[in-house]
Protein backbone atom coordinates (compact mmCIF):
# COMPACT_ATOMS: atom_id res chain seq x y z
CA UNK A 1 0.00 0.00 0.00
CA UNK A 2 1.30 3.43 -0.90
CA UNK A 3 2.06 5.95 1.80
CA UNK A 4 -0.45 8.79 1.90
CA UNK A 5 -0.42 12.25 3.40
CA UNK A 6 -3.24 14.67 4.22
CA UNK A 7 -2.51 18.37 3.97
CA UNK A 8 -4.94 20.77 5.64
CA UNK A 9 -5.12 24.51 5.09
CA UNK A 10 -7.31 27.23 6.59
CA UNK A 11 -7.30 29.79 3.83
CA UNK A 12 -9.35 32.67 2.45
CA UNK A 13 -10.24 31.29 -0.99
CA UNK A 14 -13.16 33.65 -1.71
CA UNK A 15 -11.29 36.91 -1.35
CA UNK A 16 -13.09 39.57 0.62
CA UNK A 17 -15.76 37.57 2.45
CA UNK A 18 -13.72 37.26 5.69
CA UNK A 19 -14.71 33.62 6.03
CA UNK A 20 -11.80 31.22 5.47
CA UNK A 21 -12.34 27.83 3.89
CA UNK A 22 -10.82 24.55 5.05
CA UNK A 23 -8.91 22.94 2.20
CA UNK A 24 -7.89 19.27 2.20
CA UNK A 25 -5.40 17.66 -0.15
CA UNK A 26 -4.86 13.89 -0.11
CA UNK A 27 -1.43 13.05 -1.50
CA UNK A 28 -0.20 9.67 -2.63
CA UNK A 29 3.48 9.87 -1.80
CA UNK A 30 4.49 7.72 -4.76
CA UNK A 31 6.95 4.87 -4.81
CA UNK A 32 10.70 5.47 -4.98
CA UNK A 33 11.37 1.88 -6.10
CA UNK A 34 9.20 2.24 -9.22
CA UNK A 35 10.04 5.95 -9.77
CA UNK A 36 6.39 6.88 -9.24
CA UNK A 37 6.22 10.55 -8.30
CA UNK A 38 3.92 11.94 -5.59
CA UNK A 39 0.52 13.14 -6.80
CA UNK A 40 -2.70 14.60 -5.41
CA UNK A 41 -5.51 12.03 -5.22
CA UNK A 42 -8.06 14.69 -4.39
CA UNK A 43 -8.42 18.25 -3.22
CA UNK A 44 -11.63 19.53 -1.67
CA UNK A 45 -12.73 22.56 0.32
CA UNK A 46 -15.34 23.15 2.98
CA UNK A 47 -16.93 26.53 3.63
CA UNK A 48 -19.38 28.24 5.94
CA UNK A 49 -22.51 28.99 3.90
CA UNK A 50 -23.59 31.70 6.36
CA UNK A 51 -20.02 33.07 6.73
CA UNK A 52 -20.31 32.53 10.50
CA UNK A 53 -17.63 29.92 11.14
CA UNK A 54 -20.03 26.96 11.00
CA UNK A 55 -18.55 24.72 8.32
CA UNK A 56 -21.49 23.12 6.53
CA UNK A 57 -20.84 23.18 2.77
CA UNK A 58 -18.58 20.70 0.96
CA UNK A 59 -17.31 22.21 -2.30
CA UNK A 60 -16.59 19.38 -4.71
CA UNK A 61 -16.61 15.62 -4.39
CA UNK A 62 -14.12 13.22 -2.86
CA UNK A 63 -14.24 9.55 -1.99
CA UNK A 64 -13.24 9.87 1.67
CA UNK A 65 -13.97 6.23 2.56
CA UNK A 66 -12.41 4.60 -0.52
CA UNK A 67 -15.53 2.85 -1.81
CA UNK A 68 -15.31 4.53 -5.26
CA UNK A 69 -18.23 6.92 -4.91
CA UNK A 70 -19.22 10.18 -3.23
CA UNK A 71 -22.14 9.81 -0.85
CA UNK A 72 -23.51 11.18 2.41
CA UNK A 73 -20.95 9.22 4.48
CA UNK A 74 -18.11 10.91 2.60
CA UNK A 75 -19.70 14.33 3.02
CA UNK A 76 -20.21 13.86 6.76
CA UNK A 77 -16.62 12.63 7.24
CA UNK A 78 -15.27 15.65 5.37
CA UNK A 79 -17.49 18.06 7.34
CA UNK A 80 -16.38 16.52 10.65
CA UNK A 81 -12.72 16.79 9.67
CA UNK A 82 -13.20 20.40 8.55
CA UNK A 83 -14.81 21.40 11.84
CA UNK A 84 -11.97 19.83 13.79
CA UNK A 85 -9.33 21.40 11.55
CA UNK A 86 -10.94 24.85 11.84
CA UNK A 87 -10.80 24.59 15.64
CA UNK A 88 -7.14 23.58 15.56
CA UNK A 89 -6.02 26.10 12.95
CA UNK A 90 -7.98 29.16 14.09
Amino acid sequence: MAAKEIRIFLEELDRGDNSPEVLFELWNKGDVASSEKPYVEFSISVSSSMKNGVYDKVNGTADADGDNDFEEDDKQSILSAARLAANWLN
